[in-house]
């Protein structure tokens, strides 16, 4: 049979070439004990055949051929060699075939095949920089995976000079910031295989370079699935770092984040400072101490930068349409939310978080902040029972008081959300229980609370009134509100019908 399908090739007849080629393909996976030794005549017919055909790719025999070719390549035995000569003809054959959809399943079936074997000759370099450029450029889905698939068994498999990859890697990193997003997609796939598969002396080498660039794509995209991409490549690249190399990031993020005249940098440094734990979680180690004092400092900026905004613009304590950085913040409390569920240990100990200046942005001009910094307060409470909350040097009475005043204004604004507003009543919860406890042998409390929502008495025994008024107060004020709107509406739909 192996000799008949052989002799077929000889015919100048293209129906039976196509079916010759075709019988080829699926005798190489067969275990044929004569087929081995005919495999090079079939490999030195095929070539013929394509050679033949003038160069002319869409015919259908030229596209069997290459198909079929490449098949003895990738299954067929290793001792089935092709000439250097052959291999140049190859790829200068299939080179235009890259970009044309109609032949670029078989241009890169075939070119694929060829690197399986590890073939080497100087033009397979060169067409490569070609696949990489299609691989960013190219509009089509199927092309940009075609071109990942075989460029990453290229760098993987084959020598690759000191100069070379860093070209290539410089390739990479500049065009995770190419015009369209479907390039810049294409690229951050790539890299996040190749920080996965890389040896580690060569992610060593780039970790600088691969880091810097998505931490940019991360400070500077538009786009949000490019930018999730980003974050996904930079926790595979930190779970890969050693020691050495964990220090010279962190030292980046460190510089980025005392940045008080570049928010975009120091926000970017919150965020991958909340990427990294958690990659690290309990492995972070003093790592956690460097980035809870980044923390402490831009929550104190922010405190302060909030405290004068409110004094110079007389905002009242619920204005949302503030213009002010809020990324920033929202990133540092964010990492701070990271830290301290990797190392509970954290949340009571005396000084090691700026819980007073966190306290000031519940009432920050933006729902997420207030939305992390009420979740904030609730991991605090959550840690601390409440029979031993004044022993706590961070839940002085002023700072229960002034969390108390602020969390009655979330619970009021017209912007609380259904889950800020869940915590915000297991926060009231354990304050009014905090405020309970500290009435002193049973003593009344006769201080009346202020119903236009004004500050707890300094009296902390005169507080739970002042909770209770506060609250019932703006419970009567909310069913006004809606039964007047009601009324309004009726009102209208009665002259809506005459």
């Amino acid at each position: 049979m192996v000799v008949a399908v052989g002799n077929t090739l000889y015919s100048s007849s293209a129906p039976v070439l196509v079916l010759a080629l075709k019988c080829v393909s699926g005798l190489v996976k067969c275990p044929v004990a004569s087929l081995e030794r005919s495999l090079p005549i079939f490999v030195r017919q095929t070539l013929e055949i394509i050679q033949s055909a003038g160069g002319n790719t869409e015919a259908e025999v030229m596209q069997v051929a290459l198909r079929s070719l490449s098949a003895i390549l990738r299954d067929g035995p290793k001792q089935v060699q092709v000439k250097e000569k052959d291999l140049v003809f190859l790829l200068e054959l299939i080179s235009p075939d890259l970009e044309d959809a109609a032949k670029q399943n078989t241009a890169f079936t075939t070119l694929r095949a060829i690197v399986s074997r590890k073939f080497v000759v100087p033009e397979i370099y060169d067409l490569m920089e070609r696949v990489s450029e299609v691989m960013v450029t190219s509009q089509s889905p199927q092309a940009q995976e075609l071109c990942r698939g075989v460029l990453l068994q290229f760098l993987l498999d084959y020598p690759q000079g000191k100069g070379r990859l860093r070209t290539q890697m410089a390739f990479l990193c500049k065009n995770i910031s190419y015009v369209h997003e479907s390039g810049r997609k294409s690229v951050m796939e790539l890299l996040g295989a190749v920080v996965q598969k890389f040896q580690e002396n060569l992610i060593f080498e780039y970790a600088d370079l691969i880091f810097i660039s998505l931490v940019m794509a991360l400070a500077n995209d538009e786009s949000t699935k490019c930018k999730e991409m980003a974050a996904s490549v930079v926790a595979s690249l930190l779970a890969r770092l050693d020691g050495v190399r964990k220090v010279t990031v962190f030292a980046h993020l460190h510089s980025w984040a005392i940045q008080e005249e570049k928010p975009q940098l120091s926000r970017v440094a919150f965020q991958v400072y909340g990427i990294a734990m958690d990659t690290y979680h309990r492995d972070a180690g003093e790592y956690s101490i460097t980035i809870l004092q980044d923390i402490n400092m831009t929550l104190a900026r922010s405190s302060e930068a909030l405290k004068q905004l409110e004094n110079i613009d007389g905002e009242e304590d619920d204005a949302m349409d503030v213009d002010v950085e809020w990324q920033a913040p929202y990133q540092c409390l964010t990492a701070l939310s990271k830290v301290l569920n990797a190392t509970p240990a954290l949340v009571i100990q005396a000084d090691a978080v700026n819980w007073e200046a966190m306290v000031e942005h519940l009432l920050y001009p933006h729902a997420w902040v207030r939305t992390i910094s009420c979740r904030l307060v609730g991991l605090l409470f959550g840690a601390i029972p409440v029979e031993e909350a004044r022993r706590v040097e961070d839940l002085t009475n002023s700072t229960l008081r002034e969390t108390a005043k602020k969390i009655c204004q979330q619970l009021k604004s017209e912007h609380l959300t259904e889950g800020l507003g869940l915590q915000v009543v297991k926060n009231l919860f354990y304050l009014g229980k905090s405020f309970v406890l500290s009435l002193k042998d049973g003593e009344e409390d006769e201080v009346a609370g202020d119903e236009e929502g004004g500050a707890p008495p300094n009296d902390v025994s005169a507080a739970l009134a002042w909770l209770f008024s506060t609250l019932s107060y703006q419970i009567r004020t909310t069913l006004i509100a809606r039964r007047n709107k009601g009324s309004r509406k009726v009102r209208y739909l009665s002259l809506c019908r005459h």
